[in-house]
């Protein structure tokens, strides 16, 4: 299928369409459990911001995916939220869309990009017990996906598991961090 990048606040429908997506898919997938129509209009005002890259990919004129990436630190920069519509996930067109906003963060001089994935579920080797202190490198090496975690995704396309905030959400429900060295393509 053919697909087209496109700048999720250059259209009113756009923008609704991104809003939407995040309320339709990531409840489906059991993510970011406390998400509701106010948070998600929210994210994606937030995400369309001016100093941000917020992308979309659109397939016959569709929005069936959308990142963001906004500065955290002058050279590396966040990446939140990243969705595709649950009926193309698995197809090859997340890649396709994270590999366009990192082409496009390199050529603003953009060294390194970094984003956490929450653990809130049980659907990581992580949530089995209270990870703490020196334990923290050790559960990480030894991590199991049990339940389609996006950790997974994102180690396929080159970030590295860097950390963990214990008990982020909850005990035993810890944020997984990840990054990126995106100036070798």
């Amino acid at each position: 299928m053919e697909y087209i990048f496109c700048r999720i606040k250059d259209s009113l429908e756009t923008i609704e369409q991104a809003s939407v997506m995040l309320m339709e898919t990531f409840p489906k997938a059991d993510m970011w459990p406390d998400l509701d129509e106010t948070i998600a209009k929210e994210t994606v005002d937030d995400s369309i911001g001016d100093k941000n890259i917020c992308i979309g990919l659109k397939i016959d004129n569709e929005l069936i995916g959308w990142v963001c990436l906004s500065p955290m630190y002058e050279k590396t920069w966040e990446l939140h939220p990243m969705v595709i519509k649950t009926e193309f996930q698995g197809k090859g067109y997340g890649k396709i869309l994270l590999n366009e906003v990192e082409r496009i963060a390199r050529e603003m001089g953009v060294i390194g990009i970094i984003l956490s994935s929450g653990e809130e579920t049980n659907k990581t080797s992580l949530s089995e017990k209270e990870i703490i202190g020196e334990k923290i490198i050790g559960e990480i090496e030894k991590i199991k996906n049990y339940k389609n975690h996006p950790y997974e995704f994102y180690i396929k396309c080159g970030y590295s598991i860097y950390g963990l905030i214990p008990n982020a959400y909850g005990l035993n429900k810890p944020d997984i961090m990840l990054w990126k060295d995106i100036r070798k393509k």
